[in-house]
């Protein structure tokens, strides 16, 4: 088995002009904390067409992807994860569910904390990360996997900070995610960072981590037989008619 070292992993970040610098800024001085060379991207594009261009141009043994919304809780983490990847030639990410799309079940490995081989990427066709009238950003390369028999690991989340204004985040039959999930319990992803109380969290957390302080003792199980008071509301199915006329109306 080969050992991969850090000089095998290319890393990237990717973020709009309008991304809060705040967070920006701290999610940088992490990086540099771990001694992780990270590839920032600002770019007015949409994030899936990004991520197919970096994935698909990619030279190294294994491409990460670490949103700057997303703290990696150990530089551990990032090695370990890779060499997963490298070693079973397939991919890893963050569990995830596209709430806003029918059924809002399908669990899969989002882009915010994301690992795969080239040669993993190009048996399953190479497929756009962009979303589709059944999968949110990158879901496609999960339903992919499924369907053509390529196993893929997603972590699951452990703990999160609050529910988001429209109510906590179902993760199929699993459980529940939100604002400040922790994945595995080493990994934790924002989520919304455009609001400002949760750039003051994200600036806080960095800080606990760099300094060894950082826990989950106040935080919400994420398996918790407790139900929380508010949850998103998965969307409705449409007709089959309904659905066709739309097509025929160009809608």
């Amino acid at each position: 088995m080969t050992i991969l070292s850090l000089a095998d992993v290319e890393l990237h970040s990717f973020h709009w002009d309008n991304f809060n610098p705040d967070i920006l800024a701290s999610h940088k001085k992490l990086m540099a904390f771990y001694g992780l060379n990270v590839q920032y991207t600002q770019e007015n594009i949409p994030h899936g067409e990004w991520l197919t261009r970096v994935v698909s141009q990619s030279t190294k043994k294994v491409i990460g992807i670490i949103e700057p919304d997303v703290i990696p809780l150990t530089p551990d983490i990032v090695l370990q994860t890779a060499q997963y990847v490298y070693e079973y030639d397939t991919f890893v990410g963050c569990a995830q569910v596209s709430n806003h799309k029918h059924p809002a079940s399908h669990i899969f490995a989002s882009p915010a904390f994301f690992f795969i081989t080239p040669p993993c990427y190009a048996k399953l066709g190479k497929p756009s990360f962009m979303p589709t009238h059944r999968a949110d950003v990158a879901e496609e390369l999960s339903y992919k996997a499924e369907e053509i028999g390529i196993r893929y690991r997603t972590l699951y989340p452990t703990y999160y900070e609050a529910s988001p204004p429209n109510g906590v985040w179902l993760l199929g039959s699993y459980g529940y995610y939100g604002i400040g999930t922790v994945f595995h319990d080493s990994v934790y992803h924002l989520f919304q960072s455009r609001n400002a109380k949760n750039v003051e969290l994200f600036v806080k957390r960095v800080d606990e981590v760099i300094n060894q302080t950082f826990s989950t003792t106040n935080f919400h199980c994420s398996t918790s037989f407790s139900t929380p008071e508010k949850m998103v509301k998965p969307p409705k199915k449409r007709a089959w008619y309904k659905n066709f006329i739309s097509k025929l109306k160009g809608k």
